[in-house]
């Protein structure tokens, strides 16, 4: 899945953003920790995806309100990003 940053806007309960993914609008929302370590590992997951590794791995798991973001790369250097609803 694909991962672009559409928006952001602070709520009452943290920050809500807006990512366009190749399945459509996704929108979390979590607390301003929660966001800031997801901005964090996105960065981290750019640079390893530069390094361009020779296998297939899931990196890290990031909890942002009701959701778990899961980051990990591919052979040939690509991030992969999956996001899953609890």
């Amino acid at each position: 899945m694909s991962l672009e940053l559409l928006g952001g806007h602070e709520t009452a309960d943290g920050i809500a953003v807006t990512f366009a993914t190749e399945h459509g609008i996704e929108q979390l929302e979590g607390t301003r920790e929660e966001v800031a370590r997801l901005a964090e590992v996105m960065h981290q997951v750019s640079v390893f995806a530069a390094l361009d590794m020779d296998e297939t791995s899931w990196l890290e798991d990031v909890a942002v309100g009701n959701a778990v973001v899961q980051f990990g790369l591919r052979a040939g250097g690509q991030a992969k990003v999956r996001i899953l609803r609890t």
